[in-house]
């Protein structure tokens, strides 16, 4: 990516735009879970949504960051045209592949629930689908109104034209977790070692 394209980044290191695993190994690993993640999420557009403040209002901002990091990330991937995949049908049936098949089966039933098998088997068709609903600005956008209004009596969906609109955003935020996380837990090991190699 050329220098141009690294402004629009904002929210990572130049490390972490050259190579997004460095982000993903600490943050998946040591910031937050998936599950963490998707609750305070959920507090916050539950805010946005209703005059109630839902979870800490004191981490929202932190939350929408992490969100915000989340997004750059994504579209690094995705301007890439990087494919990430787990397969819990592995074609060699050895103990070894058949205690994997099971991690993979197990990791799609506890925090992979909301992606389909395709984007499961190959993550570009979320990020197609994702950067095609809203450019990266106008996801950041979104995010800021969630987070503005998560601290507001006024409620999102008074002030957005469709209110059904934050059920559809819910959906596209919760499944950007997931594949953040489904990327870290099937690829950034590999990069993480073939970086180090490579030095």
């Amino acid at each position: 990516m050329s220098n141009k394209d690294n402004l629009r980044y904002n929210h990572l290191t130049k490390e972490q735009i050259s190579n997004p695993h460095l982000f993903l190994e600490y943050f998946c690993r040591c910031d937050i879970d998936i599950e963490g993640l998707r609750i305070e999420f959920f507090h916050m557009i539950r805010s946005a949504c209703s005059s109630k403040k839902y979870g800490n209002p004191e981490d929202y901002f932190h939350y929408h960051r992490c969100l915000l990091q989340f997004l750059e990330v994504a579209h690094i991937f995705f301007r890439r045209g990087k494919k990430f995949s787990i397969a819990a049908d592995l074609i060699v049936c050895t103990p070894c592949t058949t205690d994997l098949s099971k991690y993979y089966h197990s990791l799609i039933n506890c925090h992979f629930r909301n992606l389909s098998h395709e984007e499961i088997r190959n993550t570009n068709c979320f990020f197609t689908d994702f950067f095609g609903y809203k450019s990266l600005d106008d996801w950041r956008w979104m995010l800021s109104r969630i987070v503005e209004y998560a601290y507001r009596t006024t409620t999102i969906d008074e002030v957005i034209e469709d209110g059904a609109e934050m059920v559809i955003i819910r959906e596209y935020i919760e499944k950007l977790i997931e594949v953040i996380y489904l990327i870290d837990n099937t690829q950034s090991v590999i990069y993480l070692q073939s970086t180090a190699s490579i030095n």
